[in-house]
């Protein structure tokens, strides 16, 4: 074979190779274009399927929501009926109650109608006899004294039944007002005077003169009045209730005025003053005593802390029976108390310290040890102060001792 055979060879693979690369990289292309092209009509697939999942799922979840918040509409208005019907069944038992304080035939219901009826029959009758007979006697001319007498009694008849008649409306008002008054109460057992005023459109003083009348005529059986005319009280019950509230308020009025007398009294009054300071003052010290003990968790110094603060307000105590001893505790609230307070205050701060020291350490069981120390020395200051009625017992026991022998009433004379 020869070399341009061989070329011709060489030039022939070369080209099947190439389009054989050639084909490969088209079916390459055209599987990758197939695959992205599958790839992404599943992913759309997919994400449609989904969106239409979720929207499936958000509508049943709105039907699911729409659906309890109507439950709970209808749970809200059954318990606003509920709650409306219990209104109307205890207003229904407030009105039967105060029925229960009302006359249910008020005086004047029947009384008024027949005034009415029976005043207006004889006033027509009479008015028009009356009437008759005058113009008889003037056409006549027959004026004699037993047709004015007759005439003059025609007309006292007349003028009594006009008043039966007026005296009917009257009670029949009456009535109405009545009927007014009980509507005002609405279910009450109380009412203000000014309310019921406007329910009938009279003014005060009327409204007030009406109903002590209708408690005197029993429309309102156990009605009152307060004192001030300015509340109806419909029950005895009631009335002892406000009489009650009334008494305590004066007497709640009463203390506020004893106590601003005394508040004056110790503000004139030096020694008062001083032994209101001295209180306040103690107290104070005592509260801060027992914050700082509250925060401390040990029970060592916490013991001797609420020894302390029993002991201070034990000396208070005694100073605020016998202010006559204010001068011997000067010292203990100006000096003692504030030193005491800021040793107590500085073991705290040491106490809270993170790292706990030599010298920390240290501070604290001097301060321990001393509050020891301050235990004892107002131990012996509340000691001291008991010291004139230690006296005073003392004497009042040798005194009756003395007496006792002088009657021959001790145990030696009762040996003899």
């Amino acid at each position: 074979m020869s070399r341009r055979d061989f070329s011709d060879l060489e030039d022939e693979i070369r080209a099947t190779v190439k389009n054989a690369f050639n084909y490969i990289d088209i079916d390459l292309n055209n599987l990758k274009k197939d695959i992205e092209d599958k790839a992404e009509n599943t992913i759309n697939d997919v994400k449609e399927n989904l969106l239409n999942k979720t929207q499936r799922l958000n509508e049943k979840m709105k039907d699911k929501i729409e659906e309890k918040n109507k439950f709970y509409r209808r749970m809200e208005r059954a318990e606003r009926r509920v709650e409306r019907a219990e209104q109307r069944i205890e207003k229904r038992f407030e009105r039967r109650a105060v029925r229960n304080y009302v006359d249910r035939k008020p005086s004047g219901s029947v009384a008024g109608v027949l005034y009415i009826v029976f005043g207006a029959i004889g006033s027509v009758t009479l008015g028009t006899q009356v009437i008759a007979y005058t113009v008889f006697i003037s056409l006549y001319n027959k004026f004699l004294m037993a047709n004015l007498i007759s005439i003059g009694v025609l007309l006292a008849v007349l003028l009594l039944s006009l008043g039966m008649m007026f005296r009917g409306i009257s009670l029949r008002k009456r009535v109405r007002r009545f009927k007014k008054y009980v509507a005002s109460l609405d279910g009450n057992t109380y009412c203000s005077i000014e309310k019921l005023s406007r329910s009938i459109g009279e003014n005060y003083k009327f409204v007030v003169k009406d109903l002590k009348k209708m408690i005197d005529l029993g429309m309102f059986p156990e009605a009152h009045i307060d004192d001030e005319n300015k509340f109806f009280m419909l029950s005895d019950e009631v009335y002892e209730n406000y009489l009650a509230t009334q008494e305590a308020f004066k007497k709640r009025k009463e203390d506020e005025l004893r106590q601003k007398e005394k508040m004056e009294q110790e503000v004139n009054d030096p020694e008062k003053k001083e032994l209101r300071y001295v209180v306040e003052t103690g107290n104070s010290y005592i509260q801060q005593i027992k914050a700082v003990k509250e925060s401390i968790h040990e029970e060592e110094i916490g013991l001797k802390l609420d020894r302390l603060y029993s002991i201070v307000g034990q000396i208070l105590s005694f100073i605020e029976k016998n202010p006559k001893k204010l001068s011997s505790v000067n010292k203990f609230i100006k000096h003692y108390l504030p030193i005491t307070l800021k040793l107590v205050n500085a073991y705290k701060e040491l106490n809270e310290q993170p790292v706990e020291g030599e010298n920390i350490r240290n501070s604290k069981k001097e301060i321990n040890n001393t509050i020891d120390t301050i235990n004892i020395a107002f131990e012996k200051l509340l000691d001291d102060l008991f010291e004139d009625v230690a006296m005073d017992i003392s004497t009042d026991i040798s005194v009756l001792e003395t007496l006792f022998t002088q009657e021959g009433l001790t145990k030696k004379d009762f040996e003899k």
